[in-house]
């Protein structure tokens, strides 16, 4: 393999983590984003629950004052809680549609709301007008205004556990997106750590792998320039070097360049005792 095919592979294996890295922290990331909106979601159904109810204790309260002859302010309260029942309504009726069971539980409300309650209120109300007699009025009245009372109370805790079951969802959100937050920092350490000790062994490798075959060229090239041609030993051991790569281009050269200078050595020693022969 060439050294430059090295070098790349050894540089895709880093950038292979740091890719890898980076695709977890940023699922990780989305997960958190999706929790953190399906947590605010559970908060705006919850909020817009508390409205509700909110919207039928002033209904409560405006009947009372209305029965106790305060009918101007009793009505106004009254009227006025519909301006925050129905927001809240038109909400949560498309907010819980993929949740049937709290869905049904709001539903429980409203048809206590649009019954029950609404009925008590409007029984108060006519008999409040009528010709009746004042004690047998308010007796009428305050039947009507238990009725109201105990629904406004039923309808209470019904949305009051559609509440509970939305805090316990925006804090399962919560800690889930925290746990996702937790895990992204454990990766970006993990990797980090283990990029560096992966960069550390490729540059300690292939620098072992480039720098020591050469080293080993150089001390027999300073042995050759010594004149030293003839010990074989540098040939086999010292010069036998196997990396698949530019090096073993370069170490094969050399080889053929040291038996070359051998060969004109012995040629030259050849014709050196042929001529000392003659003479």
């Amino acid at each position: 393999m060439k050294i430059k095919r090295k070098l790349l592979l050894s540089y895709l294996l880093i950038i292979a983590l740091f890719v890898a890295a980076g695709a977890t922290i940023t699922y990780n990331t989305t997960k958190m984003a999706e929790l953190q909106t399906k947590a605010k979601t559970q908060l705006e159904i919850n909020n817009n629950a508390y409205a509700y109810q909110q919207g039928l204790d002033q209904i409560q309260f405006g009947t009372l004052m209305y029965a106790s002859d305060n009918t101007a302010d009793g009505q106004q309260i009254i009227v006025s809680s519909a301006d925050i029942i129905q927001p809240a309504q038109t909400y949560l009726l498309s907010a819980l549609a993929d949740n049937p069971a709290l869905l049904d539980e709001f539903k429980q409300a409203v048809s206590l709301d649009q019954n029950e309650i609404n009925g008590a209120i409007s029984q108060v109300y006519t008999i409040y007008t009528s010709q009746e007699n004042d004690s047998q009025k308010y007796v009428d009245i305050w039947t009507h205004i238990t009725t109201l009372n105990n629904a406004v109370k039923t309808a209470d805790t019904q949305l009051a556990d559609v509440r509970t079951t939305t805090l316990a969802n925006v804090e399962s959100a919560n800690a889930d997106a925290q746990n996702y937050a937790n895990l992204s920092l454990i990766v970006a350490v993990v990797f980090l750590a283990l990029i560096s000790i992966v960069s550390v062994i490729l540059a300690v490798v292939m620098g072992n792998r480039i720098t020591g075959p050469l080293k080993k060229l150089a001390e027999i090239a300073h042995k050759v320039s010594l004149g030293d041609l003839n010990q074989r030993f540098y040939l086999k051991q010292n010069i036998d070097i196997k990396t698949g790569d530019e090096i073993d281009e370069l170490v094969e050269s050399f080889r053929r360049m040291v038996n070359a200078f051998r060969m004109t050595e012995a040629l030259n020693n050849g014709a050196g005792e042929q001529e000392e022969t003659k003479k």
